[in-house]
């Protein structure tokens, strides 16, 4: 056999060889393919049933914190989070693989005035939790503030809520709830149709923030703040208490609520200063802060 043909021989028999090692190769990866997937549905199958059965399902939950009033709706919230499967294969009911954050946000849902919920597991077969209600930081009220001289004057008609840090209502309240800033505010509902109150914002969190700021500020620098009135169209009305009456501060959004606080507190403190020096007594009416630098103001007649 010439060299030519011996190399040809060579070249077919090594394409055959190749061709077979490739065949059986291919053979290998879908035979391994096959058992793994074999092999993952099985242990699928093994496990869903594992987390079935009714040693492992949760059987007691256990709510702490919350008024007694919505205890059972919360513990009927969390044993509906529990229900089902993820991906219809493993049961949320299972003790060990529970989903805590659907829980978490369950409870919250359930209820406004839920802050947080702390979910762990207590014993082999019981879910405790533990339950945080939000901290008012005002009342507001959608009527018109009621005064005999500088007392407020609370009444049965009166429909007040607590509101949380981000200006969100989120339970009844009354007008004799102390401790916090009280708002007025009746044009947020409409007689015509009305919406509910819980479960929404009285404003929008910048403004109510920048309106707790101001509230709290002045009362900070010795103004006694009563109350406040959110007339709409970023006019407010701030009724101030002294000795025997209610002085009407007067401002809005627009020349910056900063800019107007600052204004009050330097003329509240030279008014303070020459009622002390004079007769001990602040014997205004009304102080107006709408007109930029100018400040205007009326004397008790």
């Amino acid at each position: 056999m010439n060299i030519r043909a011996r190399n040809q021989f060579k070249l077919k028999h090594s394409r055959t060889q190749s061709r077979k090692f490739i065949e059986s190769r291919r053979k290998r990866i879908v035979l391994g393919c096959a058992l793994g997937i074999v092999a993952v549905v099985s242990w699928l199958f093994a496990t869903s049933n594992l987390t079935h059965l009714a040693v492992f399902d949760i059987q007691v939950i256990n709510i702490e914190g919350a008024d007694s009033d919505i205890s059972d709706s919360l513990q009927a919230s969390a044993i509906q989070a529990v229900q089902g499967d993820y991906f219809g294969l493993f049961s949320k009911a299972n003790s060990f693989i529970y989903p805590k954050e659907a829980i978490q946000r369950s409870l919250k849902d359930s209820d406004t005035r839920i802050d947080n919920a702390i979910v762990s597991r207590s014993g082999f077969r019981s879910l405790n939790i533990v339950v945080r209600e939000k901290t008012p930081v005002a009342v507001i009220c959608v009527n018109l503030p009621n005064w005999d001289g500088p007392i407020l004057i609370s009444s049965p008609l009166d429909s007040c809520y607590l509101v949380d840090e981000t200006g969100l209502a989120f339970m009844n309240a009354s007008t004799s709830n102390i401790g916090v800033n009280r708002y007025y505010m009746p044009n947020i509902v409409n007689a015509a149709s009305p919406t509910p109150i819980i479960g929404t914002r009285i404003a929008s969190t910048t403004i109510f923030r920048a309106l707790q700021s101001f509230y709290n500020s002045a009362r900070n620098y010795g103004i006694n703040v009563k109350a406040l009135l959110v007339k709409g169209g970023g006019e407010y009305e701030m009724y101030a208490g002294t000795d025997s009456s209610i002085i009407v501060v007067y401002f809005n959004e627009m020349n910056g609520l900063e800019n107007e606080l600052t204004a009050l507190i330097s003329f509240w403190n030279d008014v303070s200063q020459k009622a002390h020096n004079k007769s001990g007594t602040l014997e205004l009416d009304s102080i107006d802060l709408r007109y930029g630098s100018n400040i205007f103001y009326r004397i008790v007649r």
